[in-house]
């Protein structure tokens, strides 16, 4: 009883949906924490945190784990840099481009900001980037500019001999890059956050609303609404861009970025879904985001978490349907790899298996291996031709490699089974 009242404790203040992070990460940190202060039971650790601002804030570190490493999902960046160098640079000669991090963890996602706009050619007097984060120790961090291997993941890493110098197993970035980043303390669920700020031309917030209630997906859409110019530029997670559309952003038709505009003269106070998704507190991102084939616009680019029934008859066994469950749930939590080793451990069972065949293309999509991502949306097309889903993320993948035609036919074939 006392730990369903932390987890709402929780849900109020950051927005977390516990289900969202694995059933049992929340007991667990309550268990650290109450030994750690050296309480009796969890009756006695939900008095502290209703009166302990700082209690409240290192529960709230132990269960916000960051995992990010400089660069990751590089064609977001390398959006980013077409965007500013090729759109916003010559229609705005004398502004300064604005960035937002949002959370921006430990750094790496602001201060890679920072070198891909450099390297992109933009003059660091032309940019601004700001990093908020609700961990503070993660600010800390951050600040520090200090790193270790893990945070240098890929094969080109050519970005650290320019800008980090080696100290033992160590990394310490150029001084010059922390200067870029301006990093503060803040919830985005806070109706002050950056009320004292002009808006943001593009604003990352990955991997943030897969663990959000639905209520505070809601206030969340929000203040990133008026947190982005009149038709600024929201770069989310693999799994949250449809998600975004249905809460009335744009959109764009982007390989491996999910990115999305904001519509010019909304108004944040008049956001709302555009189609009903089954919702609510108790339901994981999946369940939350489940959409029905006639319900997807064919110029919007579908995300990890639609996925259609099985075609009648092709039910498996109770394991099969397990197994592929769990990857489904590592899939949408972003847990890429270990989603894709349970994809395989379902082929080997049942080779046929659609779903899975088409869940592997999502992954592949998201860690940007086109080629993988085409070999596995192009099975499941052939194993059920009515697979309109697996034919319009296909065809994003044909449109980024020039085959438009090929690309056309496809949209066009999975707008006629809609």
């Amino acid at each position: 009883m006392f730990l369903k009242k932390i987890e709402s404790l929780l849900e109020k203040r950051i927005g977390l949906a516990p289900e969202s992070i694995g059933l049992g990460t929340v007991a667990k940190a309550v268990r650290v924490r109450i030994e750690d202060c050296g309480l009796a039971d969890s009756k006695a650790y939900l008095d502290l945190l209703n009166r302990s601002r700082e209690e409240l804030r290192k529960l709230i570190e132990a269960v916000v784990v960051p995992e990010t490493w400089f660069f990751r999902n590089g064609n977001s960046f390398a959006f980013l840099v077409d965007y500013a160098m090729g759109e916003w640079l010559p229609a705005n000669r004398n502004d300064r481009f604005r960035v937002l991090s949002l959370p921006c963890s430990t750094g790496e996602e602001p201060y890679s900001i920072a070198m891909a706009l450099l390297d992109g050619g933009m003059e660091k007097e032309r940019f601004c980037i700001d990093g908020v984060d609700i961990s503070r120790s993660a600010l800390e961090r951050a600040q520090s500019g200090i790193y270790t291997r893990g945070a240098f993941r890929g094969d080109d890493l050519s970005f650290r001999e320019r800008y980090f110098e080696k100290q033992g197993d160590r990394y310490l970035i150029d001084p010059e890059i922390t200067k870029m980043v301006r990093f503060s303390e803040g919830n985005l669920l806070d109706e002050g956050l950056l009320r004292d700020q002009e808006p943001y031309h593009v604003v990352f917030c990955r991997n943030l609303l897969i663990y959000l209630s639905q209520d505070a997906r809601r206030r969340s859409f929000k203040a990133l609404h008026r947190l982005l110019t009149g038709s600024g530029i929201l770069i989310l997670g693999h799994a949250e861009k449809q998600v975004a559309m249905e809460w009335g952003f744009e959109g764009i038709p982007a390989f491996g970025a999910f990115a999305c505009r904001k519509e010019e003269g909304k108004r944040e106070e008049g956001l709302k879904p555009v189609f009903h998704t089954q919702a609510g507190p108790g339901r994981t991102l999946t369940e939350n985001a489940q959409v029905r084939s006639d319900s997807i616009s064919t110029d919007r680019t579908p995300t990890l978490v639609l996925l259609k029934k099985e075609p009648e008859g092709g039910s498996s066994p109770e394991e099969q349907k397990d197994l592929f469950r769990e990857a489904q749930l590592l899939a949408d939590q972003g847990a890429l790899t270990s989603a894709l080793e349970l994809c395989e451990a379902c082929l080997r069972e049942s080779p046929v298996h659609v779903q899975t065949h088409f869940l592997m293309g999502l992954i592949f999509e998201a860690l940007d291996n086109g080629e993988k991502a085409e070999e596995c949306f192009n099975k499941a097309i052939y194993l059920d031709p009515k697979h309109s889903q697996a034919m319009i993320h296909l065809s994003f993948i044909l449109e980024h490699r020039g085959e438009g035609m090929r690309a056309s036919r496809l949209r066009n074939r999975a707008r006629l089974l809609s």
